[in-house]
C-alpha cells in the first residue's frame, strides 16, 4: 500500500544541507570539585569533547561547560525485562571562568557537610542527584546531514541514535545567512551499516516553528520544487 503524505518530500542528494541538535542525557554525579567532576552515564563520553552540565540543588541551578579528560567502560547494568546497558565513568575538567560560580554553588553543600577546608583542588565527596526529574543534566551538540525534507519534517542521518517520540531542540542551516530553529519530534530511528560504519536514519517532524522560520522553510521548499520542475523538463 502506498504511503500517504501530507507534504511532498524532496530528496537532497545533490544539495549538501546540515544541521545540529542538542542531545541531553541524565548522569549520576560521583564527586565534584571547583576544578572538575566525576560522573557515571549509560553513554560513552568522548575524550576531548566539550559538554554542558546543569547542576541543581534545592532550586539553585548552574550551567557549566567542561572538557572530558577520562572516559571508560565500568560495567553492565541490568535494566529489567532482559535489557542491559553499558555503564561508563568519566572525568571532566571545568572550563576557565567558572571557578567562582562553582564555588558559590558548592558553598552551601560544603557548609552542610561541616567541612573546614576550601582548597581549590579538594574534592567534595558528594553522592547525590543534583538535578530534578525531567531537567537536563548533560547536553552536547550533534551534527546531522539532511537526506530529504518537506514542509512537515525531514529525514536526517547521524552517528548517534535517539529516543523515539522524543523532542529535541534542532537547528537547520539552509544557507550561510539563514538558520531555522525548532523542536524536532523523532518519529523513527533506523540503524544502518555503511562502509563498516554505523549510522542512523532518523525521521523528524517539525514543531514550534516561528512565523519567520516557517517562511524560510517554505522559501527553501519552493526552491526545491522549482529545481525539480526544471529537471523534469530536461528529461
Amino acid at each position: 500500500m502506498q504511503e500517504k503524505r501530507r507534504h511532498k518530500r524532496y530528496n537532497l542528494d545533490l544539495i549538501d544541507i546540515h544541521g545540529k541538535m542538542s542531545l541531553t542525557n541524565k548522569v549520576e554525579i560521583l564527586d565534584i570539585s571547583l576544578s572538575g567532576v566525576a560522573l557515571k552515564a549509560d553513554r560513552r563520553l568522548n575524550i576531548g569533547k566539550e559538554y554542558m552540565i546543569k547542576l541543581e540543588e534545592k532550586g539553585k541551578t548552574l550551567d557549566v561547560k567542561g572538557i572530558v579528560v577520562r572516559s571508560e567502560l565500568s560495567g553492565i547494568e541490568d535494566r529489567g525485562h532482559g535489557e542491559r546497558a553499558s555503564i561508563y565513568t568519566a572525568g571532566m575538567v571545568f572550563k576557565d571562568g567558572f571557578m567562582d560560580k562553582i564555588a558559590d554553588f558548592l558553598s552551601p553543600i560544603e557548609n552542610k557537610k561541616n567541612t573546614a577546608s576550601t582548597a581549590v583542588n579538594r574534592r567534595l565527596n558528594v553522592r547525590f542527584n543534583i538535578t530534578t526529574p525531567g531537567q537536563l543534566v548533560l547536553a552536547y551538540p550533534l551534527q546531522f546531514k539532511v537526506r530529504s525534507i518537506s514542509l512537515g519534517g525531514m529525514l536526517i542521518q547521524t552517528r548517534q541514535s535517539v529516543e523515539i517520540n522524543g523532542t529535541i531542540p534542532m537547528e537547520l542551516s539552509l544557507n550561510a545567512d539563514n538558520a531555522v530553529s525548532f523542536d524536532g519530534k523523532t518519529i523513527e530511528c533506523i540503524m544502518k551499516e555503511i562502509a563498516g560504519q554505523t549510522y542512523y536514519d532518523i525521521r523528524v517532524a517539525f514543531a514550534d516553528l516561528t512565523d519567520k522560520d516557517k517562511t524560510l522553510l517554505k522559501t527553501f521548499i519552493d526552491y526545491l520544487a522549482e529545481q525539480e520542475a526544471k529537471d523534469a523538463e530536461k528529461k
